[in-house]
């Protein structure tokens, strides 16, 4: 009698196959789960990298955009610095043009009233450059100007200083107290309005 044929023997060998099988099985699963799991690790791994390049890529976008608005600023600050010292140039030379007239005496007189309503004195003496100089009929002419403006009586006086640039200086009798209306500090003390309209016109000529 062949061990095939022994009933014992075939449950043991049907048993033994059943579970190699069993195991066969169970190792194919776990492979395939394995594989699949590794698949998904590295989908996962893949779509991180892309969203970290993405978002690397993004970082240099706006790094280089802000960049590019940083030097499109610098050179929009250079060309409106070169405008209005251009502006301020011309401002000057028609300035210096025009204290040369015999008509600027109308606007000395019209600097001293202004200066003397800043400096709010009763009294004050001004002083002058050669350049643009002041008679007794001009400090008359400022005073009734300071009159008609704000109501307010002012004597003025000649100041025997003189000045080395354009314009006037009024300053309190005891000389504690001045107003500066020289050309110069005129043209700085308007320089902020002059350079907010070259702006104005610049970004007015852009959006056209």
């Amino acid at each position: 009698m062949m061990a095939e044929d022994n009933p014992l023997i075939q449950g043991i060998l049907s048993e033994a196959r059943a579970k190699a099988e069993e195991t066969v099985n169970k190792a194919e699963s776990e492979a395939e789960a394995i594989i699949r799991e590794g698949h998904e690790r590295a989908e996962r791994e893949a779509e991180m990298e892309k969203r970290s390049y993405s978002v690397r890529l993004e970082q240099i976008q706006a790094r280089e955009e802000s960049a590019r608005r940083g030097i499109d600023r610098l050179s929009e600050l250079k060309s409106l610095d070169s405008v209005f010292r251009d502006v301020m140039a011309e401002v000057d030379r028609r300035l210096q043009a025009e204290i040369e007239s015999p008509a600027f005496s109308s606007v000395l007189v019209s600097w001293i009233a202004e200066a003397a309503i800043g400096l709010d004195r009763k009294e004050a003496k001004v002083s002058f450059s050669e350049k643009t100089p002041v008679s007794e009929e001009m400090l008359r002419k400022a005073e009734a100007l300071v009159k008609n403006e704000t109501g307010a009586s002012v004597v003025l006086t000649l100041d025997t200083e003189r000045l080395s640039g354009a314009g006037v200086v009024l300053s309190s009798m005891d000389g504690k107290v001045s107003y500066n209306n020289q050309l110069d500090v005129r043209m700085r003390r308007y320089s902020r309005d002059i350079r907010r309209i070259v702006q104005e016109e610049n970004a007015r000529q852009n959006s056209r």
